[in-house]
């Protein structure tokens, strides 16, 4: 069978010894899981075993004449106990593909196993493979670079149908992680608010089941997100700097299947210096990866919009801002009026991230009472405590109504499918008591500096609270990225796009 082109320079490939290939990247697993290899390959790796037994712990390459090219990449996934998980797969197959392009290889043929311990283990090893290949938007920009030109994706040939979806799934994927690294990794010049704005823009152009709103007039974002402007005052007297909010909607094209709507507020701080609690000790470098939560919000948008899921009406918010220092930087100790009236005290001026999604979230959660089935998120690299208690993970907390239904057990379960991590905490009783105000007439403190723990959690408790989603049936969940979101020098993760494209059952 001919090769079949899927996108770009991508092809679904059968033949392992095709002469379009300069080699071909296979991921080895242990002996002991009993992986089927293609057979002309199987009986090549017992034999160099026998020379070089260290081929299930470091990639190598190795000259071969049953592949393409005559080129053949090892890339183990080393070590497999019962805990761990498919990461294992995503991390080998980035490791294979560098060390292919090491190799000089421009044209990698990559083999894609059928694992049984891992489901979605074919689509995350592609998953994987595309990730190493990306390179960031300045990058890109400033010294245009190309480092494949073809990439081939075997699969036996009885299988090419259930693999063509999955490897559709797995373009669409990266596509949509694409927009969320480069929103996310761009420098707090490149990504300042307005640009973000543009690159939106074009992103989505001439897309008609996506609809967009920039709102960048400073009278009407200060009237409707009043804790918003507060953050951004100081960023006012740059042009660039300025605060910007960007409304997404994605609308299925026959209405009558929509099931579920999913509502979400991304956390964009451009650069966040911590204001008039400026960050000290070198805690300022990597802080332009504050805006992974609206990255992240775009990269979901990204994926709808190109996998056309008939089921989901998809509205996402965008609070771009930049957290900056100067005369007017608001400051600890002034009373702020939310957008839902309530009076909030500021404690802490690098607390900006709650602020920044409050007003956007008492919006949606007004909208959500008139849409079906809706679901709330916030998505936000919003405390270092998150990261201290998870490490590399992201941390996911539902309200009352969501914790009904165990959504974050289900979004925790799809992550598990796909290579993202994520731990569960609990909002209690005291997470919401602990943001009561503390001075006559207050009703809210942006941080309750007396806290000695649970930070991650009360910040949720917040959000809940500023947004009166207390009282309200509606199902909301927190999703604070900030260990998983990827600190510089990494490349940004895109998380969670994957887990929720896996729930929400965006995929083919």
């Amino acid at each position: 069978m001919s090769p079949f082109k899927l996108y770009e320079n991508i092809f679904i490939e059968t033949n392992l010894l095709s002469s379009d290939y300069d080699g071909v990247i296979l991921i080895l697993y242990p002996r002991d899981m009993n992986v089927a290899l293609p057979r002309h390959v199987s009986s090549f790796i017992d034999k160099i075993f026998i020379l070089d037994k260290s081929i299930y712990k470091t990639p190598s390459v190795w000259n071969c004449d049953y592949v393409s090219g005559g080129r053949l990449v090892l890339s183990p996934v080393g070590n497999v106990t019962p805990y761990h998980d498919v990461t294992v797969v995503r991390e080998a197959a980035k490791r294979g593909m560098l060390r292919a392009m090491e190799a000089g290889m421009t044209k990698p043929l990559l083999i894609v196993e059928n694992v049984v311990h891992y489901p979605d283990g074919q689509l995350v090893c592609i998953l994987g493979a595309l990730e190493s290949l990306y390179i960031p938007i300045q990058i890109r920009e400033i010294k245009p670079q190309k480092q494949v030109y073809r990439i081939g994706l075997h699969a036996e040939e009885k299988a090419t149908e259930s693999f063509e979806k999955i490897v559709r799934n797995a373009i669409a994927l990266e596509r949509a992680r694409i927009v969320a690294r480069d929103i996310a990794g761009g420098d707090p010049e490149r990504m300042a608010p307005g640009r973000i704005a543009d690159y939106v823009v074009k992103v989505f152009a001439e897309d008609p089941c996506i609809s967009i709103k920039i709102i960048d007039n400073d009278d009407i974002i200060a009237q409707k997100y009043p804790l918003l402007a507060a953050v951004s005052r100081a960023a006012n007297n740059v042009e660039r700097h300025k605060a910007r909010v960007v409304l997404l909607e994605y609308n299925s094209s026959n209405p009558v299947r929509v099931t579920e709507t999913i509502m979400l507020v991304g956390k964009g701080v451009t650069y966040d210096t911590g204001g008039a609690d400026i960050k000290i000790s070198g805690k300022m470098a990597g802080m332009s990866r504050d805006k992974c939560g609206a990255a992240a919000v775009a990269g979901f948008l990204k994926a709808c919009s190109i996998l056309k899921p008939p089921h989901l009406k998809v509205i996402g918010v965008m609070c771009l801002c930049r957290n900056s220092i100067g005369s007017d930087s608001y400051v600890s100790d002034e009373l702020l009026t939310s957008s839902s009236g309530k009076l909030v005290r500021v404690t802490n001026t690098d607390a900006e991230g709650r602020l920044a999604m409050a007003d956007s979230l008492y919006m949606l959660a007004n909208m959500a009472e008139k849409e079906l089935n809706p679901h709330l998120y916030t998505i936000a690299t919003l405390t270092g405590h998150a990261r201290a208690c998870y490490g590399n993970y992201t941390a996911a907390m539902d309200n009352h109504s969501a914790k009904g239904t165990n959504h974050s057990s289900k979004l925790q379960f799809s992550g598990s499918r796909l290579g993202e991590g994520f731990e569960i905490s609990t909002v209690r009783a005291e997470d919401l008591a602990v943001n009561d105000g503390k001075c006559s007439g207050d009703d809210l403190v942006q941080y309750d500096t007396d806290a000695k723990y649970r930070n991650h959690q009360l910040a949720a408790g917040f959000l809940i609270r500023v947004a009166g989603l207390e009282d309200k049936n509606i199902k909301y969940t927190h999703l604070d990225i900030a260990g998983a979101a990827g600190c510089p020098p990494e490349k940004p993760t895109a998380t969670p796009v994957l887990s929720l494209c896996h729930l929400h059952k965006v995929l083919l």
